[in-house]
């Protein structure tokens, strides 16, 4: 009798896995209707790539060195040399220096940036490729909106662009912040910023600005961020932590590991790239291991 009741239990069990994976086989074979954001393992730095379901294309951030390049080309047709919207978070060079090899080898439609500018030759070599090329450029600025289609929109949250100079002290601290949506699925990008800016968002901005699905976890993991506070009001249900294997600045921090215990958490130093696809309501996440 026991026997019996294990094998039913065990049948039970197959079933509802077969028609979960036939569900979600159904729903993502219709990939023209579903957005895909990639959080590329670029080492100790910064990529994400969006594929709109309408083909439109936008890279924020670029990573530490040209790695990028082999990953952005593993998602974009060997013909399509366009991307249509770039943008640099700030520019440390974690998240500046493989935009250079991209503005080299792609066609950009056009670029935001926090505007705050680096004594650097690799922040030189930026600009002059914008310049050669005649990139068109616009500062972020909290309340601009971008919208590729009725349902699918970015949101700059961040900077001020008449607070920069009380906040600059800190490259980090003008990392453009935006909340991309997609119907009823919200993702916070978060570029480096530090507790700083995010105490100013969660008393500057009422919470249903910042609560999100998908979180991307500030600077890497580092305790300087991700604040109790702030992970509150954004209330994810999972999270995204772009880092290197073995970095000497030993992110992410225990400490914010431990504020996102009940959340799904993902790494790209232990799952590799990180692809989300939702279609406004159902997420799916997918990893290389």
């Amino acid at each position: 009798m026991f026997f019996k009741k294990q094998q039913t239990n065990y049948f039970v069990l197959i079933s509802l896995f077969l028609v979960t994976i036939w569900i979600w086989s159904t729903i993502f074979s219709q990939g023209d209707q579903f957005l895909e954001v990639i959080f590329f393992d670029v080492g100790q730095g910064d990529a994400i790539f969006i594929e709109t379901p309408k083909n439109q294309q936008i890279l924020i951030d670029g990573g530490p060195d040209k790695t990028i390049l082999e990953k952005i080309s593993r998602e974009m047709p060997f013909y399509d040399k366009k991307i249509d919207l770039v943008i640099l978070t700030h520019s440390d060079a974690d998240h500046l220096t493989g935009l250079i090899s991209i503005l080299e080898h792609y066609q950009i439609g056009h670029i935001i940036s926090s505007g705050l500018e680096k004594d650097t030759a690799t922040y030189d070599r930026w600009r002059d490729l914008i310049e050669a090329k005649n990139i068109p450029l616009t500062l972020a600025q909290s309340g601009q909106k971008i919208i590729f289609q009725e349902d699918l929109f970015l949101e700059i949250l961040w900077p001020d662009q008449s607070l920069i100079n009380s906040f600059s002290d800190k490259a980090n601290n003008v990392s453009v912040v935006g909340r991309l949506i997609y119907d009823q699925t919200e993702f916070l990008l978060t570029g480096d910023i530090e507790k700083k800016v995010e105490s100013y968002l969660v008393g500057h901005l009422p919470a249903e600005k910042l609560e999100s699905d998908i979180f991307k976890a500030p600077h890497h993991g580092s305790k300087t961020s991700s604040s109790q506070n702030f992970l509150k009001i954004v209330d994810p249900e999972a999270a995204v932590i772009s880092v290197g294997a073995d970095n000497r600045f030993k992110h992410p921090d225990s400490i914010v590991l431990e504020r996102l215990l009940n959340t799904r958490l993902f790494r790209t130093d232990q799952n590799g790239n990180i692809k989300i696809l939702t279609n406004g309501s159902l997420v799916k996440i997918e990893t290389e291991r």
